[in-house]
């Protein structure tokens, strides 16, 4: 059974006989609910940047898939490391990273990632990071959520990223653990479970519309895609390659799919009491690449709500 946090919100109520003299307003740290989103994670960056520069205090930090990654970097004093490497990614040097297998739960391993985390993050548990902080993950046997709170942090983090399919699964503890998304892809219920008086959630699938329609369409003839059009036939060869989205393609935009349900449902049964919501929808889930456009999205997105988020402190503080 997980260990839940003693944090409690507190009523300060001034003493009698005190100075007539206004006392500035007392505001409320927030707590930060970091969804999933692949390579469009890497605007928790720049919202992180930018709270910071505002000076808004931290309470803790939940989070999902890269929301857990970056999440993780930044409480244990990394982000500016993390932030390096995305910045530094091209096409050429993702492919570098990734250990293609053909056997085991993933076509990666995942290693070479993890040893960019052992060179920054090695021996680091939850116990030495500042505030408290979880990472979601599910269990693959159960379908279990599962939220890791204490031991080591880069096991936590490779589990809560570990994309069925694409990267092996984690075994924690006798636990078999895949990426935290299929579950809880913005985990403002974690928050909430840890008595954080305010909860804001970072949703990166915010601005997919239409993928929640309900369309009618005609199924038509039988037709093989590989046989569809073949060069030589009108439509056929090059152009009709690249719009298949091949084995990888698929793998991606089924669980995007799968994830922006679960969110949709779960933050309609719960939602935060501020939604930071940067417009990522044309950054494709693995486009790691364009982190610095991923970044600057993130950091505008937080600065235009900072006036919100504020009021929200003083009214809780």
């Amino acid at each position: 059974m997980l260990e839940w946090a003693s944090m409690r919100v507190r009523a300060d109520v001034d003493s009698p006989g005190g100075t007539s003299e206004a006392k500035p307003a007392k505001k409320s740290g927030i707590s930060l609910a970091l969804g999933g989103g692949a390579a469009r994670g890497w605007a928790h960056v720049g919202v992180l940047r930018a709270l910071d520069e505002a000076g808004i205090e931290i309470n803790m930090i939940a989070g999902t898939s890269i929301g857990a990654l970056v999440g993780g970097c930044y409480l244990a004093g990394k982000l500016d490391e993390l932030e390096e490497f995305a910045r530094s990614l091209t096409k050429r040097r993702i492919f570098g990273l990734l250990d293609l297998q053909f056997v085991g739960g993933g076509l990666f391993g995942g290693m070479k990632l993890n040893a960019r985390l052992q060179q920054h993050l090695n021996g680091v548990t939850f116990a030495d990071l500042p505030k408290p902080f979880v990472c979601v993950a599910s269990e693959i046997r159960t379908g279990h959520e599962i939220w890791l709170s204490s031991g080591s942090l880069i096991t936590a983090m490779r589990a809560s990223y570990a994309l069925p399919g694409v990267f092996e699964p984690v075994t924690a503890n006798k636990r078999v653990l895949v990426d935290g998304a299929l579950v809880n892809p913005v985990p403002v219920s974690v928050c909430r479970a840890y008595e954080q008086p305010l909860v804001v959630a970072v949703n990166l699938h915010y601005d997919l519309y239409g993928r929640a329609a309900v369309i009618k369409h005609s199924a038509g003839e039988l037709v093989v895609e590989r046989d569809a059009n073949p060069p030589g036939r009108p439509g056929g060869g090059a152009a009709t390659r690249e719009a298949r989205l091949g084995v990888m393609g698929v793998m991606v935009e089924a669980f995007n799919i799968i994830q922006d349900r679960i969110s949709r449902a779960r933050l309609a049964g719960d939602p935060p009491d501020l939604s930071l919501q940067p417009k990522l929808g044309h950054i494709g889930l693995s486009e790691f690449h364009r982190a610095d456009e991923a970044i600057t999205l993130g950091y505008e997105a937080t600065k235009a709500q900072l006036a919100d988020l504020e009021r929200l402190q003083t009214v809780l503080g």
